[in-house]
C-alpha cells in the first residue's frame, strides 16, 4: 500500500465466480484495490446498514462498524437487521454490535468488526476523537447527523492521513453527500455518460486575458454545442 491510503493496491486473486457481475463493471484492478481497502462506517441507521451491506457484498477487505447508540423503535423502519426485541434488550447493546453478526454472514471473505473505542460523547463533540482509531482505514463513511465540529475534525484528520472521507445523510425522500478524496483525486467519469465527440472545423492559437497562449477550436455548425466545461480533457484524433 502506498503512502496515500486511497491508492490501495493488492495482488490477491479475485474470485471470479463470486464477483462475476461487478467485474464486468469495475474490472479486476478496481476489484483488487477494493479487496485491499478497510472502511469505517459511522452510524448504523437505515442508510448506514445499507452502505455496510453493499460494501461487504462488493468484497471490501475489512469493514468496521461504529455506532454507540442503542436501537430505538425509529430504527425499525430503516435498519432491516434490527427487530422490535432489540429495542428491549440491554441498553449496552449498540446498533453496531447488534448488526455485526448478520452483516458478517453476507461475505465470508470480509472481516466485519465493531469499533467500541468511540463513545456517544465523542460523536456529539463533547470529547475529542483518538487519531489512532482512524489509522487502519482507507475510507471513513459518516451516515448519521453529527455536529459540524465533529464532521470538520474527522474530515481534517482524514485529509491529513490520506484517508477518503464521505459524509451522507437522508431526510425523507431527499439525500445529500459530501466526498473528500484529497487534492490529487481525479474524476475520470463524472456522470457515466459516453464521452462527447465533435468534428472540428479549425484550431487556432490565441492569447487569453492572462496573456497565456491557448488553443481555440471551432466545431462544425451542424455539430451543435460541444458541451465542454472548464477542466475537461480533449483528445484529438484523425488529424491530417
Amino acid at each position: 500500500m502506498s503512502g496515500n491510503k486511497m491508492e490501495a493496491t493488492a495482488t490477491a486473486e479475485v474470485d471470479e465466480k463470486l464477483y462475476s457481475r461487478q467485474l464486468y463493471v469495475m474490472g479486476h484492478e478496481a476489484q483488487r484495490r477494493m479487496m485491499a481497502s478497510n472502511a469505517l462506517v459511522i452510524g448504523l441507521s437505515g442508510l448506514g446498514v445499507e452502505v455496510a451491506k453493499n460494501c461487504i457484498l462488493a468484497g471490501i477487505r475489512g469493514l468496521t462498524l461504529c455506532d454507540p447508540y442503542p436501537p430505538t423503535s425509529y430504527d425499525l423502519g430503516g435498519n432491516f437487521y434490527l427487530s422490535a426485541s432489540d429495542t428491549k434488550k440491554n441498553k449496552n447493546d449498540t446498533r453496531a454490535a447488534l448488526c455485526r453478526d448478520k452483516l458478517s454472514e453476507l461475505n465470508p471473505y470480509v472481516s466485519v468488526t465493531v469499533e467500541s473505542g468511540v463513545s456517544i460523547d465523542v460523536l456529539e463533540g463533547k470529547d475529542g476523537i483518538d487519531n489512532s482509531i482512524l489509522d487502519p482505514f482507507t475510507c471513513v463513511v459518516v451516515t448519521i447527523p453529527l455536529p459540524d465540529s465533529t464532521l470538520l475534525a474527522l474530515n481534517a484528520k482524514c485529509r491529513a492521513s490520506g484517508i477518503a472521507f464521505i459524509c451522507s445523510r437522508v431526510h425523507s425522500v431527499f439525500g445529500q453527500i459530501f466526498c473528500d478524496f484529497g487534492d490529487e483525486f481525479i474524476c475520470v467519469d463524472k456522470d457515466g455518460e459516453t464521452p462527447a465527440t465533435s468534428q472540428l472545423e479549425s484550431l487556432t492559437v490565441c492569447t487569453n486575458d492572462k496573456k497565456e497562449k491557448v488553443l481555440a477550436g471551432k466545431v462544425l455548425e451542424d455539430q451543435g454545442r460541444h458541451g465542454l466545461e472548464t477542466g475537461d480533457t480533449i483528445v484529438l484524433a484523425r488529424l491530417g
